[in-house]
């Protein structure tokens, strides 16, 4: 009985930990047809970043993804909160300063949360930040 109780749960954390997830999109200029994405600015992208991860009473992280390889699902972290809304705003404003632009608008934020009824005690945290990247001419020249 024993035996079945840690495969069980052995089984139980491989399944946890290839479930989170952590992404990052950025959408080129070319993608975005000649609109504007803010007044006096030259656009340069549209970025998302998602994250999401399962928590132990909704509070302590189990598994979650890694915000540092967001392209790479099997990179994701054990016991580690990055499941916020200021990590994410960290993401997008670090790869919008990387893509050269100087002013983000229309930052975004969305956090979710899911009790998972059939565990009893895990919860299943969600958050999205989606922002507009551009080149403000006026911050340049100072």
């Amino acid at each position: 009985m024993k035996n079945r109780s840690y495969l069980s749960f052995l089984i139980l954390m491989i399944a946890i930990s290839l479930c989170s997830c952590a992404t990052m999109t950025v959408v080129k200029v070319e993608h975005l047809n000649d609109q504007e994405l803010a007044v006096d600015s030259t656009p340069v992208a549209h970025i998302y970043v998602a994250n999401w991860g399962y928590y132990l009473f909704k509070y302590i992280p189990i598994v979650t993804g890694n915000l540092d390889y967001p392209e790479w699902s099997d990179r994701t972290l054990w016991f580690k909160d990055n499941v916020r809304v200021d990590a994410l705003v960290d993401k997008v404003t670090e790869k919008s300063k990387e893509l050269g632009a100087t002013v983000v608008t229309d930052l975004r934020s969305s956090d979710k949360s899911g009790w998972l009824w059939y565990t009893l005690i895990i919860w299943l945290n969600e958050v999205e930040v989606s922002a507009n990247a551009s080149k403000n001419q006026e911050l340049e020249h100072k």
